[in-house]
């Protein structure tokens, strides 16, 4: 199992790897990007940190559709790449179909979510070195409003916003490259692997506001972190528990998906 484990691991750590958390940095950089340069030039005290990530997620476009893509951008298209060389049923015997399957999506989806996960943080930890965590404007009006945006914490523990923020990224990073990885069993084509989580993203929000659902509840939008359920801690809680739910059930899904694949005997060879 180590083995299996440690292969997969350096397969995941790779050029895409790098990639893929600078663009998780420029996905949210370019939803304020206007901003963010003229604040970089007037160097005036009224920007701040948590103007640019809180804008992001007031239903920026980068961090809403194109930010998962990063995600699945590592190692989400790897079963699809050995499916293409027909070394699946090579590597199967040789492993363990279940193993084989196992090892797969847990690397990948904690690849993923580590991606956006630093990503977040390397973004966070930039803007910090410029400008300052919070406004006057956010600490004075944090008593009186709803906690959106988990700005409470922003203002009164920085630190625990930055691992807040990550800890979301994770579980969004992890949930879009654990779907992009079950879509390869029935794709073959790397760059549509890759860029499901872009369709799906959008796919969601187009039912969620055809359906009206309250953003207060959406799933997606406490991913993002424009949602607070009571309290930060317990948005973070609610998060860690439906984002493990649902990956548990796309590992078991895709797991058992391609062990009966391979025993059927013709599955995941490319035509």
């Amino acid at each position: 199992m180590s083995r299996v484990l440690i292969n997969e691991w350096k397969r995941a750590i790779n050029t895409n790897t790098g990639i893929a958390m600078i663009g998780v940095v420029f996905c949210i950089c370019f939803d304020s990007w206007n901003d963010l340069v003229s604040a970089l030039q007037s160097g005036s005290t009224i920007w701040c940190v948590y103007y640019f990530t809180s804008n992001s997620a007031f239903g920026g476009m980068c961090r809403n559709y194109i930010l998962p893509v990063f995600a699945a951008l590592p190692f989400a298209a790897s079963f699809c790449e050995e499916r293409n060389s027909k070394a699946v049923a090579y590597i199967a015997s040789r492993e363990g179909m279940r193993r084989y399957g196992a090892v797969k999506y847990i690397v990948n989806i904690l690849m993923g979510g580590l991606v956006v996960a630093f990503g977040t943080v390397l973004l966070i930890v930039f803007l910090r070195m410029r400008f300052q965590m919070t406004s006057d404007y956010y600490e004075a009006s944090v008593a009186g409003t709803v906690d959106l945006f988990h700005k409470w914490l922003a203002v009164h523990y920085p630190v625990r916003y930055c691992m807040t923020e990550a800890a979301l990224g994770f579980m969004r990073g992890m949930i879009w490259a654990g779907a992009s990885m079950f879509v390869s069993l029935y794709l073959t084509d790397r760059l549509v692997i890759t860029m499901f989580p872009f369709l799906g993203s959008y796919v969601i929000v187009r039912i969620s506001q055809i359906l009206s659902l309250d953003a207060d509840w959406r799933f997606d939008q406490i991913l993002i972190g424009r949602t607070v359920i009571r309290d930060s801690g317990y948005t973070v809680m609610i998060a860690a528990i439906v984002s493990g739910i649902l990956v548990f059930l796309m590992g078991i899904c895709f797991t058992e998906k391609l062990v009966k694949g391979l025993r059927d005997g013709m599955s995941y060879e490319s035509k």
